[in-house]
This record gives C-alpha cells, sequence and structure tokens, in this order.
C-alpha cells in the first residue's frame, strides 16, 4: 500500500501518458478504455488528469481508436462523438472535441470499425501515423 501512495503522489504533476486506464492501479491517474456496443460500434475514450492538455487527449483517443480497428483487422472507420450522430450517421473527422469533468480532460467517441473506405471514414493507419508523432517543444 505504501508503494502506491508513494507513486500515486509522485504521479500527482505529470500529465497523463498513454496507458490502459482500464487498470485498477495505473488507471487511477487516466488512460484509455475501449468497451464492445452498443450494436456493431465501439466506445473508445481517453480521460486524463488536470495537467494534461486537450490535444493530448484528443490524439491519444484516435490511436485507441485506431488500435482498435486494427485489433479487429479492419482498415478504416467512421467516428461518432454521441449514439444520436451514429444514427444519423452523422460522422466526425479528427476534430472530435474534448469535454471537461471536474476540471479534467476527457473524450469519448463511438466508432465503426469498417473493412474498406466510405464516405466521411478514416483510414486507421494514416490517421495512427499523425497522432503518435510526439509533439517537439
Amino acid at each position: 500500500m505504501l508503494f502506491v501512495a508513494i507513486s500515486m503522489a509522485s504521479l500527482g504533476g505529470c500529465a497523463t501518458t498513454y496507458t490502459d486506464g482500464t487498470n485498477p492501479i495505473t488507471g487511477m491517474a487516466g488512460g484509455y478504455y475501449d468497451l464492445p456496443g452498443p450494436g456493431k460500434l465501439v466506445t473508445v475514450g481517453f480521460g486524463a488528469n488536470g495537467y494534461t492538455e486537450a490535444e493530448t487527449v484528443r490524439r491519444y483517443v484516435l490511436r485507441r481508436a485506431c488500435e482498435v480497428v486494427q485489433e479487429q483487422g479492419k482498415t478504416h472507420f467512421l467516428a461518432f462523438v454521441s449514439l444520436g450522430d451514429a444514427a444519423r450517421n452523422n460522422a466526425v473527422g479528427e476534430d472530435l472535441g474534448i469535454n471537461q469533468l471536474g476540471g479534467k480532460p476527457f473524450s469519448m467517441i463511438y466508432i465503426l470499425p469498417l473493412d474498406e473506405a466510405r464516405p466521411g471514414a478514416m483510414a486507421a493507419a494514416d490517421v495512427l501515423s499523425r497522432v503518435t508523432v510526439e509533439k517537439k517543444d
């Protein structure tokens, strides 16, 4: 317990890194998650601490979306910011919009993995190459 407390205290002033947020120990500091459904959609999200920039959250949620698509053996995907948008087939591009919860940035999207390109779809490999490039100071 002492180790966990010291580890969490040392993370206090750091931005959230790209990590699995479903892990109960590392997830306390934020991270990505993905859940099946509803239907053929996959829910993908990234939550961060207050030291993380909104742009980083946007890149990380897109990165996880691309990884999920590729893990399913697909090449493209549509992204939706709400289930209503998914029902209306109102896909967004890479500009997802970032929300705030308790002063901490987060983003959650619904993705529809696809076998091939379709109007409004993003190519997972192309997006992944852009969002995994780290910012240079």
